[in-house]
């Protein structure tokens, strides 16, 4: 039986000591989801990942060593007055990215790191579940799209959307070509 119907039947209908029996199921089973947390000073109770130290507070990425809060960009003044808050102008030779074979021979997995414009940088990974055709296909004309569209379109919303559904139509095509031509059956 969930959770859910326990404190369901719990609270709607049902004796005072079925009430009383399903409640304290119900704490058993929030007190199993807490997990202990050792550290120098002792063990602690924390139910999740993200609050480490159960103070209410999340997680932030700096706590985990990767982030600190310097920004050693330049900042982009238009658009951080546009949207209130800093932003910084990132380049390129700042950016790190790996791509990692695993367990496999072959990685089918693409990614891409370029800067459209100015102030528009384009970082993409293409996943090939089974098989790279896919990915390939992605990682040579998704960049292409979304510049032709951003010609058109200046809300990228609508930009990477319709980008995302060309890209999509021509795959398809290019795939149902590409099966007629290595078909035998369908060309005699």
């Amino acid at each position: 039986m969930s959770v859910a119907v326990l404190v369901q039947l719990a609270l709607n209908g049902g004796s005072c000591v079925c009430r009383r029996m399903v409640l304290n199921r119900v704490r058993f089973i929030q007190d199993k989801l807490v997990r202990s947390l050792h550290s120098p000073s002792g063990t602690r109770a924390s139910n999740s990942r993200f609050d480490p130290d159960s103070s209410g507070r999340p997680t932030t990425w700096d706590s985990f060593g990767i982030w600190d809060n310097r920004i050693d960009e330049p900042i982009l003044l238009p658009s951080s007055i546009r949207y209130g808050k800093l932003i910084p102008k990132v380049s390129l030779s700042n950016v790190g990215y790996a791509s990692q074979i695993g367990q496999r021979k072959e990685n089918e997995d693409r990614y891409q790191v370029l800067q459209i414009t100015n102030d528009i940088l384009y970082f993409a990974v293409f996943d090939g579940h089974s098989g790279a055709q896919a990915a390939d296909f992605c990682h040579k004309y998704m960049e292409q799209y979304i510049k032709e569209l951003m010609a058109k379109e200046d809300n990228l919303e609508v930009v990477l959307k319709n980008a995302f559904l060309n890209v999509d139509k021509a795959l398809a095509k290019h795939l149902h070509f590409s099966a007629d031509a290595s078909d035998p059956a369908k060309n005699p």
